[in-house]
């Protein structure tokens, strides 16, 4: 658990190092078994994200769709440049509000 923003909980759940289509199904039943005993809001992790596509998009807009109907967010953290890459290329970046350090580095479009 970490503290958000503006004083709430979110759980943090660390993900990677791919997120593909390959691993969207796997990523969604946990995600499905996790949401019923969330208590706050969802931080995911994505620092050591070193593969992402658009499955992955999927999976992070469908979390925040399902967070914003419970009342919650979604955070996240410490995305990487490849995340970056991704949400920028698919105009998902202001949207998805995603907590990057000042220094990372932008990586070309996947």
């Amino acid at each position: 658990m970490s503290e958000t923003q503006d004083g709430s909980t979110a759980l943090v759940w660390p993900l990677g190092p791919e997120l593909t289509i390959a691993q969207a199904s796997e990523v969604h039943q946990k995600l499905l078994e996790l949401l019923p005993a969330l208590q706050g809001d969802l931080s995911l992790q994505l620092a050591a994200i070193s593969e992402f596509d658009s499955a992955g998009i999927q999976l992070l807009l469908s979390a925040r769709r399902t967070l914003q109907l419970r009342g919650a967010h979604l955070q996240l953290l410490e995305p990487s440049a490849v995340v970056l890459a991704g949400l920028r290329c698919y105009g998902l970046d202001a949207d998805l509000e995603p907590q990057a350090a000042a220094s990372e580095e932008e990586a070309p479009c996947p």
